[in-house]
């Protein structure tokens, strides 16, 4: 039996097989058994199934206060210490890790058998508490799944609520990010000062025609030149599970999709993985190295 918030108890078997969302999402339903709380923050970006980076999943549960603060994204974390296995804790040394979050004018939702804020307050909320690149993942997330940015800017200045670090966002946004990888790639590139790119755009394939090759990212320079970026995720070409065949198609099969891109007048392609997302200076340096276009500094950005 393991016990990952005070007073809550799991068979250790199936707390085992789940992942860092689903132990959450146990813990939330769990104490609004118990509790009148609504999820707040991070919480409810788990209750409505947003991406977010792993990072997030340290255990601290949010939850929307009817008492009003000086600085509502702030929070305690009140924590009781019990001697206690680590795997059973969600945070080192806390068996009680809570974080409010003053709201008021929100209409709480049931989503996954979670009472939560709002979707948009819990945007709003997400990209306050996050990063700039974790609240691009968010807002590009949202954007392609029907919330719309007069939406959001109506929530906020409805509530008058500080609105720069989300207009900051809602400012380079695209929707047409395909997954939470590529939009932290995008969200590097508009940090470090490159040219903004274009999103999946189309070339022709010369093997089903029917079936048009998109690239990732492309950048058209003022001399001429096209720059295409592909965000592969992880290194397939290193998976030890892969056998010898398998990983051979995989390299012919991009090379192949190289060739045609090539043929179709782009100059330069530049193949980025997750460790590049992480290590967002790997990233940097390719770019450079691709010669995509630069701004002098960094962009100015609230986060």
């Amino acid at each position: 039996m393991v016990s990952p918030y005070i007073n809550l108890y799991c068979p250790t078997e199936p707390w085992q097989t789940m992942n860092s969302c689903e132990r959450h999402l146990h813990i939330l339903r769990a104490l609004q058994l118990t509790h009148g709380w609504t999820a707040a923050g991070e919480s409810a970006v788990e209750a409505h199934g947003l991406p977010h980076p792993w990072s997030m999943h340290e255990g601290l549960i949010t939850i929307a206060s009817a008492h009003t603060s000086s600085n509502p994204y702030g929070g305690k974390r009140y924590s009781t210490c019990r001697n206690a296995p680590a795997t059973a804790m969600p945070v080192r040394g806390s068996r009680q890790p809570l974080r409010r979050i003053f709201v008021r004018d929100d209409e709480p939702v049931i989503v996954n058998g979670v009472r939560a804020t709002s979707l948009p307050r819990t945007v709003v909320d997400a990209v306050m508490l996050g990063t700039f690149e974790s609240s691009m993942e968010i807002i590009n997330h949202v954007l392609a799944h029907g919330l719309t940015e007069s939406e959001l800017r109506a929530y906020c200045a409805g509530r008058r609520m500080e609105h720069a670090r989300i207009e900051s966002v809602l400012t380079y946004a695209n929707p047409l990010a395909e997954n939470g990888g590529e939009s932290l790639v995008y969200a590097t590139i508009i940090r470090a000062g490159f040219a903004i790119p274009e999103l999946q755009c189309e070339f022709e394939n010369f093997d089903h025609p029917d079936y048009p090759l998109r690239v990732d990212f492309l950048w058209r320079t003022d001399d001429g030149r096209m720059i295409v970026l592909e965000y592969d995720g992880l290194r397939k070409y290193q998976d030890p599970t892969m056998t010898r065949h398998a990983l051979q198609e995989n390299i012919t099969r991009q090379a192949s999709r190289d060739q045609m891109l090539l043929a179709q007048h782009v100059t330069k392609i530049v193949h980025c993985f997750a460790e590049d997302v992480y290590q967002p200076e790997r990233l940097i340096a390719k770019l450079d190295q691709a010669g995509v276009p630069r701004l002098p500094q960094p962009r100015a950005l609230p986060f």
